[in-house]
């Protein structure tokens, strides 16, 4: 009897032991696992937020919310977006919080919630040396470039009065400060407004402008949060304060407005002459990588998507082939129909922000740009394919069938080895024209040809040679994929 008591207490303990192990476990998984939250920035406002030689995001912002994830203990996943559309992102759900110096506003709370203040600022008026203003009231009636969707272009459109008014002004708008700085001085606006730290490295990194902070401008500078989202609103607020009381904050704000890193932001030319400057741009910092890495991300998306285009394009137009052979209108062929219509008829920009931010939401931004000018090729390669077997004479597919071919093989064995001949070139032009239109890629905060001259721009505070150097690689791709189609085409013809 004893041992049966023996027996039993000991296989309650050890299941009592097993049972304590296996809830353990996935404790201890589950504290090891970190909340990870979904952060949007623009990548275009040093020292806030740029990317650094090697194109990782770095600055002031940047590293201040990795240093709040670690102390409140949640891992941030960073999404590069436009300005722009940052807000947009957050109120679709594609991320919970930005990260991009942005000022807290009755009109910005109906859509997001607020961070505590970790930054104070101004905005500050920049001007070139010819001219002097003060404030507002010296810019009334002038042009003024602005970044658009920040604060100074709520101040300068007058959405916001709360700082000053600048009245019956033109407001020119622009993706970045370094294009609204360009456009100042090229006389297309008399004056840019912006944050006073921006404009501070702008002037002096760039002859002939100077600036002058606005009195009454002084504004909280705060992270926005998902609306209602009062959990990361507590990790964020709770992990500022940490970063505050063990001193991160003020090594991170020496760090980058009054010590080592501040002067490597204002990135200043060693050489003079023309040599001088292209070493400035391309070399110092090794910039030329944004370039390489920009062009290999614009050859792969771009023969990716022409890949699913010929796919999706042969299936749509042998849909609408067969239907027109039979003279009568399927649903497929219907909807295949409207499928071109809509593609050729929309902007491929249009399309792509679509796709990325309403179907990927803000998510494997690669991935959304193949799938969006996949769509958008397809369409048009469909009307080359539907084009090229529309124009092979009705004789040849009436000679297979008396062959004794079925359909599906004569239009595979006579009708479409024939119609090759007169598709690949055009394909070849499709595949051209798709390498310039995947420029929009930046938009969506893809790092292209295109996003790598803004960003090199954006760095250098030059315009005309960071774009000039895209606009020669474009044009030399272009010109190798020409020279390569034309050879290909007098094959053709010798074939003939």
């Amino acid at each position: 009897m004893k041992m049966d008591r023996k027996y039993w207490l000991h296989r309650v303990i050890v299941c009592f032991l097993m049972m304590i192990i296996i809830i353990q476990i996935p404790m201890h998984a589950y504290a090891d696992e970190k909340r990870m939250v979904a952060i949007g920035t623009n990548a275009e406002y040093a020292p806030f937020e740029y990317l650094d030689s090697n194109g990782n995001l770095t600055g002031f912002d940047i590293e201040l919310m990795n240093a709040i994830a670690k102390e409140a203990g949640f891992e941030v996943k960073w999404v590069d977006l436009p300005f722009d559309s940052l807000l947009g992102s957050i109120e679709a759900g594609d991320i919970e919080a930005i990260a991009a110096s942005i000022a807290p506003t009755e009109e910005r709370a109906k859509s997001v919630d607020f961070s505590d203040v970790y930054y104070s600022g101004s905005q500050s008026l920049v001007y070139r040396t010819d001219e002097k203003y003060t404030d507002f009231s010296d810019i009334k009636g002038r042009t003024i470039a602005v970044l658009e969707g920040s604060q100074s272009d709520m101040i300068a459109s007058g959405e916001n009065t709360d700082y000053g008014v600048v009245e019956d002004a033109t407001v020119k708008r622009f993706k970045n400060a370094s294009s609204a700085i360009m456009e100042l001085k090229n006389k297309g606006a008399d004056a840019v407004i912006i944050d006073t730290i921006i404009a501070e490295i702008f002037c002096k990194q760039t002859d002939g402008i100077e600036a002058v902070p606005v009195k009454g401008t002084e504004e909280d500078t705060v992270f926005c949060i998902e609306k209602g989202n009062t959990e990361i609103t507590e990790l964020i607020n709770d992990g500022l304060a940490k970063v505050k009381e063990n001193g991160t904050y003020d090594t991170l704000y020496a760090k980058y407005f009054s010590g080592e890193k501040s002067e490597q932001i204002i990135a200043t030319q060693e050489e003079d002459g023309f040599i001088g400057t292209l070493k400035f741009i391309f070399v110092q910092d090794n910039r030329w990588k944004y370039y390489a890495n920009g062009l290999g991300t614009t050859l792969i998306v771009s023969l990716l998507s022409v890949l699913i285009g010929v796919i999706l394009g042969l299936l749509v137009a042998i849909i609408r082939i067969n239907a027109d052979n039979r003279g009568k209108r399927t649903l497929a062929s219907s909807v295949a129909a409207f499928y071109v219509d809509v593609i050729r008829g929309t902007p491929s920009v249009l399309q792509l922000m679509i796709v990325y931010f309403a179907v990927f939401h803000s998510r494997l931004g690669y991935i959304a740009a193949v799938v969006s000018f996949g769509i958008n090729s397809g369409a048009y390669v469909s009307e080359v394919i539907r084009g090229g077997i529309q124009a092979i004479d009705k004789g040849q597919s009436e000679a297979g069938r008396s062959l004794g071919l079925s359909y599906n093989d004569t239009m595979r064995f006579v009708v479409i080895p024939q119609a090759v001949k007169n598709i690949l070139p055009a394909m070849g032009n499709e595949f051209i024209q798709l390498i310039k239109e995947t420029s929009i890629l930046g938009y969506v905060g893809i790092v292209d040809l295109t996003k790598a001259a803004s960003y090199v721009s954006s760095r250098t505070y030059q315009m005309f040679i960071p774009l000039l150097a895209a606009g020669i690689v474009y044009y030399l791709i272009v010109k190798v994929l020409s020279i390569l189609l034309g050879k290909f085409e007098r094959r053709l013809k010798e074939s003939d």
